[in-house]
């Protein structure tokens, strides 16, 4: 059974990422990947601590399943962050995964779930922990019928 959401990352801040330019800094942005579709945070220039403050919204996400089992069991969302170099490719800094608070159509958007509260992830390249990710995931059913 086709269902779809609407998926929201808040994305608020990275802390302690690794230093990929000489400078001993990073001109960082996050990458999240979900499902099929993929946004980006804008690139902060010159830190190991980014603070974007960016609600990136992924619409029409189709998943197909039974309505219990996305809420209990939502698709994992990956977040990349990468360093902006001025020549050539992003370099890769690290990854993390979260699960979204899922909201279903029939239930209401109010505490203590909704809104999530932010939550850290700890950012990993290789086996080694790279910083970490201050972020909320929210997945929301639309009604049937909505766009």
């Amino acid at each position: 059974e086709k269902q779809v959401f609407q998926l929201r990352a808040h994305m608020y801040q990275a802390r302690s990422l690794f230093a990929a330019d000489s400078s001993g800094l990073s001109d960082p942005f996050a990458r999240v990947f979900f499902i099929s579709q993929s946004q980006c945070t804008e690139v902060l220039n010159e830190t190991l601590c980014p603070t974007w403050d960016q609600l990136l919204v992924f619409d029409n996400v189709e998943l197909y399943g039974e309505a219990h089992e996305m809420r209990d069991d939502p698709p994992i969302i990956v977040i990349e962050i990468y360093d902006q170099d001025t020549v050539g490719k992003a370099d890769f800094m690290g990854r993390t995964f979260a699960k979204p608070v899922v909201k279903m159509s029939d239930e209401h958007y109010c505490p203590p779930r909704f809104p999530p509260q932010l939550e850290y992830y700890q950012i990993y390249r290789g086996n080694s922990t790279a910083g970490d990710l201050l972020a909320a995931f929210e997945l929301l059913q639309v009604p049937a019928g909505q766009k």
